[in-house]
Parts: structure tokens; sequence; C-alpha cells
């Protein structure tokens, strides 16, 4: 298992009060989400802490045209960037 913390812009006005529950159960068979961490100045961004299992089945899943969507309905707009643990 690696931990990942992705960077993502995202739509605030976006209801997302269950969306770690839903990942969880849609994503996680690659990655399960840790933690979620708003951005103190810009409510347009969130980083995401994340325990990945399988790094490129979470790319092709979430780069589907159904997995783009589900991201989308909860307020992802991008992801700006990633990191994974050294």
């Amino acid at each position: 298992m690696t931990r990942m913390i992705a960077i993502a812009r995202i739509d605030p006005s976006k209801k997302r009060d269950t969306w770690i529950a839903e990942h969880n159960a849609e994503f996680g068979q690659y990655a399960t989400i840790d933690g979620a961490f708003a951005h103190p100045e810009d409510k347009n961004q969130m980083a995401v802490v994340m325990n990945v299992t399988d790094l490129d089945g979470l790319r092709a899943v979430s780069r589907t045209p159904e997995g783009d969507a589900f991201m989308r309905e909860r307020g992802f707009v991008e992801q700006l960037d990633y990191f994974l643990e050294a």
C-alpha cells in the first residue's frame, strides 16, 4: 500500500457530505480516502489523503467517462498535483 496526497481544484457549491463513503464504495478496490483537508484561504482547493493499493487501476478507472462523471458530480474539477509516499 502507498499513501498519496492529491491536490484538487473543486467546485465548492457541490454538496459533498457523503463523498468519502461514495468514493470508497466506487474506487475502494484501488484506493480509499483516509482524510480530506480544506485549503485555509482558497475554498476552490482541497487536499485528499488516500491509501492506494493499485495506482494504475485508480488512474485507469478515474479516467473513464463514468469515473470522470462520478468525480465531477461531487465537485471535483481537476487534480492539480499529487504526491506519493517515498
